[in-house]
């Protein structure tokens, strides 16, 4: 009886070092990673006969992302919905870095709300 407890301890030991091993190898993790990212719109600008808003996508993981889509929602000064955009990062935005992206919206707008639809992370 004690040799197959030590023979299942010493299995056990053996597998999970391997696993550890292979992870590590293969760039995988055993444990899940939060993917970060966060997205800012409140740099409205007036420009002539339209407003820009810089939309503003934050990496804060250790994963790089692709195609990042952010959508965008503009209010007038009554606080109702005027319009509603999408735009869409094609580059990859690396580990841990900003881009940021012009977007144009309607003249009424006061203010805007932005949340990231869709990413694919690497």
């Amino acid at each position: 009886m004690k040799v197959l407890f030590r023979l299942l301890v010493f299995v056990l030991v053996v597998g999970g070092v391997a696993l550890f091993v292979v992870s590590k190898y293969n760039n995988t993790s055993l444990k899940p990673e939060t993917i970060d990212l966060t997205v800012d719109c409140s740099d409205l600008d007036n420009i002539l006969v339209t407003k820009a808003v810089n939309v503003t996508v934050k990496n804060l993981s250790s994963r790089s992302h692709k195609d990042v889509s952010v959508k965008i929602v503009a209010f007038d000064a009554a606080g109702k919905e005027i319009q509603e955009k999408f735009t869409t990062f094609s580059r990859t935005l690396p580990a841990h870095s900003i881009y940021d992206k012009p977007v144009t919206l309607s003249t009424a707008t006061k203010r805007c709300d932005c949340t990231i639809v869709d990413s694919h992370p690497e």
